[in-house]
């Protein structure tokens, strides 16, 4: 009587991401933030600027994983 149950995929506790997903979005921000900070390391050494280039990519860095974050959590949604 309670109407037409829902097939697995579409039920509600599937829709959240689980403990793997958390982690390898952590691994996402690491690596975008460790790739910023050493892309602008090079850049600074390169050019003798230091610590412009090495903050300019950290924040870059952080920036991308934000966005990045935000992208693969719309999939949960």
């Amino acid at each position: 009587m309670g109407g037409p149950s829902m097939p697995a995929g579409d039920r509600p506790q599937d829709q959240y991401p689980g403990p793997l997903a958390y982690l390898g979005i952590g691994m996402l921000n690491a690596v975008c933030l460790l790739g910023g900070g050493a892309l602008g390391w090079l850049l600074d050494r390169e050019l003798a600027t230091m610590p412009l280039f090495l903050l300019l990519g950290l924040v870059g860095g952080l920036a991308l994983g934000v966005l990045a974050t935000r992208s693969e959590l719309r999939r949960y949604r």
